[in-house]
């Protein structure tokens, strides 16, 4: 900040001095801000102009940066045992690291399933990246569990979690989510040590540090990043068509 806040002063004392009535070897430190904050009062527009050109070079380079990000981590991504829904052959792929306590998270995922039901070219994977609490890593690990020994209950389960109204409690209330959305919670529970499970979360939790995702809900959409929830169903479609075109996620 320091060096764009030196670089507005140099440029716009340099424009200022042009029309400056004195010669410039005579102007003091003090003469030379004045003119500049002069200049500054008449053309306020001037900073606006320059922070929209600012921030568009920074989402710039931050797509460039993202694009990157992904090809290095793209076989951790895309060819992990994570859960998945959508058409596994969608020619769009889009990732989503979450955390079930995440209120931000919920409120996304009606968008996401009408999304999947509306668009049947999305190949969806689930990133299990339980950070709020130990709740969250005890739902993150039965739902894994249920993946393993019945992933036909998967998605029942993982839609059942994301539709509690408010924080998960206890581990008994995990089970009790689990049971309603037809879980055999005991072949579940035998999964629970898994060691894949551990690797699984494991390897999520180094992606989202890597990619710069330090909070959830974060989408991985095509070769973008969003960090953050859509605000509604037609912003989440907006993204999509841009990255189908290949523009940057605003």
């Amino acid at each position: 900040m320091k060096t764009i806040k030196h670089a507005l002063f140099c440029a716009l004392a340099g424009a200022s001095l042009l029309a400056a009535p004195v010669q410039a070897s005579e102007l003091t430190k003090s003469d030379v801000e004045q003119i500049v904050r002069d200049y500054l009062v008449k053309n306020p527009e001037i900073l606006v102009e320059m922070s929209n050109a600012l921030r568009a070079k920074q989402e710039s380079q931050q797509s460039v940066n993202d694009k990157a990000m992904i090809q290095a981590h793209a076989s951790d991504l895309y060819g992990a045992k994570d859960p998945e829904a959508g058409n596994p052959k969608g020619k769009l792929t889009v990732v989503e690291f979450f955390d079930y306590n995440c209120g931000y998270c919920k409120r996304a995922h009606p968008l996401v399933k009408q999304l999947l039901t509306e668009d049947k070219d999305i190949r969806y994977i689930y990133k299990q990246f339980p950070i709020l609490s130990p709740t969250s890593a005890y739902a993150a690990r039965a739902a894994l569990a249920v993946q393993l020994s019945q992933p036909e209950k998967y998605q029942a389960f993982h839609d059942a979690l994301y539709s509690h109204q408010g924080p998960l409690a206890s581990e008994a209330q995990v089970k009790q989510i689990a049971e309603s959305a037809g879980v055999n919670w005991s072949k579940a529970q035998a999964k629970f040590k898994d060691a894949s499970i551990d690797k699984i979360l494991g390897t999520n939790r180094a992606l989202a540090e890597a990619m710069n995702i330090s909070g959830t809900p974060g989408f991985i959409i095509g070769d973008q990043i969003l960090r953050g929830a859509p605000r509604d169903m037609a912003s989440l479609q907006d993204v999509i068509k841009d990255a189908r075109a290949g523009k940057a996620i605003q």
